[in-house]
């Protein structure tokens, strides 16, 4: 597979969020959003761009998960997400609200060439995309019991990390 240089994250649609809620993927996990932990391990495979599919409502906060530097777009418009998908190169789609865990195998992740996302999107939000591949190493979260049942993992992934960060 083709180096990954571009992503889409697509969050909850606003209609579905209750009005004091917010999106599985801007959810704390060992005290970060679940989306801080999906950006830092998508920057360190080398992806350089990303479009977060989110209402207004929630921009400032995806914004705070990734790198003041990143190249980003949040946006629910289509035009933007056409605009973004304008590649030949893979992209990588995450449909749903996931973390990254190396023992989690091919699911539900995929990528395809831009341009087919974007020939197919325009017409219908399908991930039935033909030229997908499915990409292995992210786990679905699918509420708050999933999130519950992360929280030890992830700590122990954390401080495993950060002590081989400090060899």
């Amino acid at each position: 597979m083709n180096q990954l240089l571009r992503t889409v994250f697509f969050l909850e649609e606003d209609s579905a969020i209750p009005v004091d809620g917010k999106p599985l993927m801007l959810e704390t996990i060992v005290n970060r959003p679940a989306l801080s932990w999906a950006a830092e391990r998508l920057i360190a495979d080398g992806v350089q761009r990303f479009f977060v599919v989110s209402s207004p409502r929630f921009v400032q906060q995806v914004r705070a998960c990734f790198p003041a530097e990143a190249d980003l777009t949040v946006s629910e418009q289509q035009t933007d997400l056409m605009a973004f998908l304008n590649t030949p190169d893979e992209v990588f789609v995450l449909p749903r609200a996931a973390v990254p865990m190396e023992v989690a195998g091919v699911g539900f992740a995929y990528s395809a060439p831009g341009y087919e996302l974007q020939e197919i999107w325009k017409d219908k939000m399908t991930n039935a995309i033909t030229a997908a591949t499915l990409v292995p190493g992210w786990l679905p979260i699918f509420g708050p019991e999933t999130i519950a049942e992360l929280e030890p993992i992830l700590a122990n992934q954390h401080v495993t990390d950060n002590k081989k960060k400090e060899q």
